[in-house]
């Protein structure tokens, strides 16, 4: 039995196997693709730091609850900006070169932040010098890697996390047993049709962690990026909030710049509220897109050459030409409970990263804190493995939550249906009835066709990595959409039209457990250890 078991190998996940080799501890990485082709290596936007004057911790904590729609957890906030600093300049140290004005590290302006403190690696290619650095490290300290290995469920003995189950690279049934298992598995934007994540995104190990009975929290809460390129190829090319902060406007139909009208910070408003106020007036003019204007920006193509190549490709060109604009689901704020050291409900396993609901994203993500989280939190719960700690306590997100354990299992039986059309069935009714915009109607009805495709994705014969992906798109819409449906209001990143304000009583967390209906826990029971 190895002693670490890291799942995912993302920027989360490597930074935990990093850590946990250099603390002395047998690691093994596992991961569905290639080590280096996780969903990090497609972030645009770059990394959220205080890294010095006039910048500071203080700053950054403000900008973040403030747009996390009063649910973030303060403490868990206050260690990744604090945290942060030092995790970043521990990437640089690691071989991540950022982009630099007069020797010193760049900053750019992204929206919802006061101040210009997001730093950048080839213009708008952070995610993926960031990948190459931590694949580069994880290589360096002899973490065994399997690559192009499909995790199917976690095993669990006497209450116990002690490894997973799946298949390898030969797709020979397989397993592997660990001490601890931390779970980095990342998001689930490929649960809708029109997303910027890649198809490897499917919620396996949130879906896994439900099986085995961990608690999810705030899973309604999936932000959509308000300015995916308007365009059929998929994931959609994403066109970095980067561009408004150096002068690009959102226009409408008509060429009118509406931004100024919706809120105090205009087109750098939090992207909950740009994303809301595209799609209003997408369904209220019956269009599929509007506009970003970028013609502003000075020597664009040196400024942001991964953007410049995807216009060029698609026939555009961002000096002369709008660029079309839609949102598209990009980053799930919640996912498997933890508390400010990643443990879970569940002992033995451990959640960071996008498939952790953390508490610092609250309910709505602040642009570039995505790569800050996993910096962090990734070797701190390695930190917390190597100093003894073998279960939750009760500290950021975990407060207040219930630890009974609820499997749900599998669901055995035989698809007659292609999963490929399952998979395409979800994801419109997802996109459709449980995107921006939701209300109570539209939400039954996505949740009705979760639980068809759920019943439908199913099987007896040999493991199909297809039918595996499809049923775990299902068990998380199905969690997200319950969610969805008890918070009976408005807040950040999840709009119910037919409940448009925020309410007092839903200051709080939808907790999951199993197949049971999500139990509500308020924001004093969280703050009570404080």
């Amino acid at each position: 039995m190895i002693d670490l078991l890291v799942l995912g190998s993302g920027v989360a996940g490597l930074s935990a196997a990093i850590q946990g080799a250099r603390s002395g501890l047998e690691v093994v990485v596992v991961t569905k693709g290639e080590l280096a082709h996780s969903a990090t290596r497609y972030a645009q936007g770059g990394v959220a730091a205080a890294l010095e004057t006039p910048d500071s911790p203080e700053l950054h904590f403000t900008d973040t609850v403030g747009a996390g729609g009063g649910l973030c957890d303060d403490d868990a906030v206050r260690v990744m900006v604090t945290e942060g600093p030092q995790r970043v300049r521990a990437l640089v140290e690691l071989g991540a070169e950022f982009d630099r004005s007069d020797g010193a590290l760049a900053r750019a302006r992204e929206g919802g932040h006061s101040i210009a403190r997001v730093i950048h690696a080839g213009g708008d290619a952070t995610g993926a010098e960031i990948e190459r650095a931590l694949v580069h490290g994880a290589r360096e300290t002899a973490v065994d890697v399997f690559e192009s290995w499909f995790a199917t469920d976690l095993v669990v003995e006497c209450g116990r996390v002690v490894g997973v189950r799946g298949f390898d690279a030969a797709r020979r049934r397989a397993e592997v047993r660990a001490r601890h298992t931390v779970l980095a598995t990342g998001g689930a934007g490929q649960v809708f049709a029109v997303t910027t994540n890649p198809t490897l995104s499917t919620g396996d190990g949130i879906a896994m962690a439900r099986r085995a009975g961990a608690a999810l929290g705030d899973v309604e809460f999936m932000q959509f990026h308000p300015t995916a390129l308007h365009h059929p190829s998929m994931p959609r090319p994403l066109l970095s909030e980067a561009l408004r902060g150096e002068g690009a406007v959102l226009r409408d139909e008509h060429g009118h710049a509406f931004m100024a009208s919706q809120h105090p910070q205009g087109d750098l408003a939090p992207r909950d509220v740009v994303a809301r106020a595209i799609t209003s007036r997408l369904r209220e003019r019956g269009l599929d897109h509007l506009w970003l204007d970028a013609t502003p920006i000075p020597e664009f193509a040196t400024r942001f050459p991964t953007i410049s190549r995807a216009c060029a490709t698609l026939g555009l060109d961002p000096t002369v030409d709008w660029l079309p604009v839609a949102p598209a689901a990009h980053y799930l704020s919640g996912g498997v409970v933890a508390d400010l050291d990643g443990a879970t409900t569940l002992p033995g396993l451990w959640a960071v990263g996008e498939a952790a609901c953390s508490g610092v994203h609250g309910a709505n993500r602040l642009a570039s804190n995505s790569l800050l989280d996993g910096l962090v939190f990734g070797p701190r719960a390695v930190d917390a493995i190597a100093r003894g700690k073998d279960g939750p306590d009760p500290s950021g997100a975990m407060r207040g939550v219930p630890t009974t354990v609820t499997p749900t299992g599998r669901v055995e039986g035989r698809t007659t249906e292609d999963p490929s059309a399952l998979r395409a069935r979800l994801q419109r009714v997802m996109t459709l009835d449980a995107g921006v915009l939701r209300d109570a109607a539209s939400l039954t009805q996505a949740a009705t066709v979760a639980s068809i495709v759920a019943g439908s994705a199913t099987t007896e014969t040999a493991i199909d990595p297809a039918i595996e992906e499809v049923r775990n798109l299902a068990s998380v819409a199905s969690v997200l959409v319950a969610a969805a449906l008890t918070r009976a209001e408005s807040r950040g990143t999840h709009t119910r039209i037919d409940h448009p304000e925020p309410e007092a009583r839903y200051e709080g967390r939808f907790v999951c457990l199993g197949d049971h209906d999500p139990v509500f826990v308020p924001l004093a029971e969280r703050t009570a250890a404080r």
